[in-house]
């Protein structure tokens, strides 16, 4: 079965960006070398391959943590700029709009839409205002429709982000400054806005809500099934058919399309773990 498991890896590793990092064993080797060579532990290398002795064998391949740890992020910088840029237009398009509204309507129109509004704001604030465990409809995240809010979420996540924009990708990690994979970034990012996932993509894909790719909303989970035949890979949905993840391909934070062959061929479900509620509270912080 083990031999089955490094054949199926080997096999998908040259394609996935979201790959393990394989060591051929040479004549000398130990599992304490191996580790002390690629900053991990002994116990980890054990668990990725299903070792329960110390015997190694010259050839042996072994998937190890730690390989791309010297690597440089490619795209970190790029992908906070580009969240940036997007969410500056968002907001320059909503009031540029407003704009255009306020000079088509009379000073009359304009006290009874301001009316209309914080009307409406108290009815908004009283529905989102609403425990974890209300059903889906609660969880529908019609408030990101608004490019106002949109855009501001955008930027907290710009925000988040650039605390990692720096760190490497190293499978199995979970050390800013020294290593995140997938799963320890988006876990990381979540805490920051204050809801706790399980720290690997697969158990990630058990919590929240199953969402529809074509109901797919800014902040939601993307998953894919990369290296194992379980959810594997993960990432955060930012609009447009892209989103946000921790990739061994560009050595960190990146950008990727859901449209892309690899990614659209592995792509698997999407999963909502945030409310309204949580987002206008988000945004309130940034403001």
């Amino acid at each position: 079965m083990r031999k089955l498991l490094i054949a199926t890896v080997l096999i998908l590793l040259p394609l996935t960006a979201a790959r393990a990092d394989l060591y051929v064993v040479r004549r000398g080797d130990s599992l304490y070398k191996i580790a002390r060579k690629f900053h991990t532990k002994i116990k980890t290398i054990r668990r990725l391959n299903g070792l329960r002795g110390n015997v190694l064998k010259p050839g042996q391949r072994l998937i190890v943590p730690g390989r791309s740890r010297f690597a440089k992020p490619k795209k970190s910088v790029a992908t906070i700029k580009l969240l940036e840029k997007e969410a500056d237009k968002l907001i320059a398009d909503s009031k540029n709009r407003a704009i255009e509204t306020l000079k088509e309507l009379n000073s009359q129109d304009i006290y009874s839409l301001t009316d209309v509004i914080d009307t409406e704001s108290e009815l908004l604030s009283d529905a989102i205002s609403t425990p974890m465990d209300v059903p889906y409809d609660n969880w529908n995240l019609s408030i990101l429709n608004t490019p106002k809010y949109k855009s501001y979420f955008l930027k907290v996540l710009a925000t988040i982000f650039k605390n990692y924009k720096n760190t490497p990708y190293v499978f199995g990690y979970n050390t800013p400054g020294r290593g995140l994979d997938c799963s320890s970034f988006t876990m990381r990012v979540y805490r920051k806005l204050g809801i706790r996932l399980p720290r690997t993509a697969r158990g990630q894909f058990n919590v929240g809500f199953s969402v529809k790719r074509k109901e797919l909303k800014v902040g939601d989970l993307v998953f894919f099934r990369t290296y194992a035949r379980f959810p594997s890979h993960v990432g955060i949905y930012i609009g447009n058919e892209k989103f946000v993840h921790f990739s061994s391909m560009y050595h960190g934070l990146a950008i990727s399309s859901l449209n892309n062959n690899y990614f659209r061929r592995r792509y698997i479900g999407a999963k909502r773990v945030l409310t309204e509620k949580k987002i206008r509270e988000v945004v309130a912080k940034l403001k």
